[in-house]
């Protein structure tokens, strides 16, 4: 039999035995990320709750491998993402695209729509620049035809935290 793994608050330092369950993970940036699995300990004495997340790094790449093989248009908070996750400023992300940050900025802030062709370089160099995604860049490539122009807000994707796999789920059959 296994014990139950104790967690202190980190707020009050009540004694807690975190559940595992579903979890948005509105902290990476995306508003559409469900982390599958993860324990969280509510505090009934102070009604804190602490999220438990493994592995952080690898569940980023794990996104950010998902977001370029995305079914639909990339979302301004997904380009976000795929840029930070690269480590890149407006200006040097606008300098691959030949655009300004301005431009950048709002595409990421949903001002302004994000064309199809952006898209798929976005998704290409995500892939092409960061070495752990670099293997996958011909299947990211391979997967641009199939690409809907729907919008990607209608997706959640969420993460199995456990094996790292993801899976788009439609907003309206996630409910």
């Amino acid at each position: 039999m296994s014990k139950a793994k104790i967690h202190e608050c980190t707020n009050c330092g009540k004694q807690i035995t975190p559940e595992r369950r579903n979890y948005r993970y509105a902290e990476s940036g995306l508003s559409t990320v469900i982390l599958q699995g993860i324990e969280v300990a509510d505090c009934p004495k102070c009604g804190n709750s602490d999220v438990i997340i493994p592995r952080m790094s690898k569940i980023h790449h794990a996104i950010a491998q998902a977001l370029a093989n995305s079914p639909a248009r990339l979302t301004g908070e997904q380009l976000r993402y795929l840029r930070k996750h690269l480590g890149m400023s407006g200006d040097q992300l606008g300098r691959y695209l030949h655009t300004d940050r301005t431009k950048i900025s709002k595409w990421e802030g949903g001002e302004d729509r994000i064309g199809p062709a952006t898209d798929r370089l976005v998704r290409l160099l995500a892939a092409a620049l960061d070495s752990k995604l670099r293997p996958a860049v011909s299947a990211v490539a391979e997967h641009l035809p199939q690409i809907s122009d729907e919008s990607g807000k209608i997706w959640e994707l969420h993460v199995d935290v456990a094996t790292l796999q993801t899976t788009f789920v439609s907003v309206s059959s996630a409910a």
